[in-house]
């Protein structure tokens, strides 16, 4: 038998939670989008969220997506198959200090 931690599942958002945004960003009849559409539907999620930037603040974001080849096999784009981005630098980390 297994037992697991207290707290140490990784679950996503759940269909009952009214305070998570769901973003979708779909491909014409299903097919898979290029990774320029992709871009291009993530800044279209941006630009509809612009109004909100005055008085909302994004607590946290996790986008899971799933990278094929042309052959429509999965693949990993590193050995984690994970990047972690943050945005925003400071002038001291610009500056090294």
């Amino acid at each position: 038998m297994v037992f697991k931690k207290k707290g140490s599942s990784r679950k996503g958002a759940s269909k009952n939670d009214k305070s998570t945004l769901k973003i979708r960003i779909l491909g014409q009849d299903k097919k898979p989008l290029s990774i320029q559409q992709w871009s291009e539907g993530m800044l279209d999620a941006v630009r509809a969220l612009k109004p909100y930037e005055k008085g909302y603040r994004i607590k946290s974001a996790a986008v899971y997506i799933t990278v094929i080849d042309e052959h429509g096999g999965e693949v990993r784009i590193n050995d984690a198959n994970e990047l972690s981005i943050y945005p925003y630098k400071s002038a001291a980390d610009e500056a090294g200090v």
